[in-house]
């Protein structure tokens, strides 16, 4: 025979357990909860975003992030980067559109990825210690790598391409002098210059790429570029080197 001691025992366990178990879901759902207002989803990655908890999830960490990097910018690298977060949603919804009606294991790109990569960049995204160029400063196209070669040079490296198909990849690279805008000129495989240069300038606390010149040959972009590549474009400081 149970006493009622024993007999409370019993109740209490599953009681206690059912209301942890409340508590967790309840947490999970906060937690999955999106940026913005489920009943007003329009776009279709909105509504994949509403019906996966892990995409909106990592929607609220974008968000999250993309914020806190707002606040840590100045005024015209913060306009720069609005521009680079409205072409994340644009590439977002294609992405959405591209894998509606498809099963997930036949999905050329992953849309959680995409956006688990979007919230990781943005919070690594720093402010400028100093005014200087060395560092990794990245947005939505890729990325520019500078590092210091001497006391009066430096080396630059740019990859950029489109962010869905990797189309018109451009990789350029090489040595320049350090001054207030640095300024890289194009050559071909025979360090022949193409016609082309890259000037490097700072824009607050952003990194603006300008390409500039006519090519040789009737060129019409560097041959360090894909078809319709290109290497402007401004970027941010994920990484400060000393």
């Amino acid at each position: 025979m149970i006493s009622k001691a024993g007999k409370a025992g019993l109740v209490a366990v599953p009681l206690a357990m059912l209301a942890a178990l409340l508590l967790a879901n309840g947490d999970a759902r906060a937690l999955s909860k999106p940026s913005f207002d489920c009943a007003k989803a329009a776009s279709t990655a909105e509504k994949a975003i509403c019906a996966d908890p892990a995409l909106a999830q990592a929607d609220a960490d974008v968000a999250k992030s993309y914020a806190a990097a707002l606040k840590l910018l100045d005024a015209r690298a913060g306009k720069a980067l609005r521009d680079d977060q409205s072409d994340f949603i644009r590439y977002r919804d294609q992405i959405a559109d591209f894998n509606k009606d498809t099963p997930k294991d036949k999905q050329t790109v992953d849309l959680a990825e995409f956006m688990h990569d979007r919230a990781t960049f943005l919070a690594d995204i720093r402010k400028p210690s100093v005014a200087g160029f060395i560092g990794t400063w990245s947005s939505m196209r890729g990325t520019v790598e500078i590092k210091a070669v001497s006391a009066v040079r430096l080396e630059i490296s740019e990859e950029v391409a489109e962010p869905i198909s990797g189309n018109g990849l451009c990789e350029i690279g090489g040595t320049v002098k350090l001054r207030n805008e640095l300024r890289l000129v194009d050559t071909d495989d025979d360090n022949k210059p193409t016609g082309f240069s890259f000037t490097f300038r700072h824009s607050g606390d952003a990194l603006v790429v300008e390409q500039s010149g006519d090519g040789k040959d009737g060129r019409t972009q560097p041959p360090s570029c894909g078809a319709n590549g290109h290497a402007d474009g401004t970027f941010f400081l994920t990484e400060q080197r000393k």
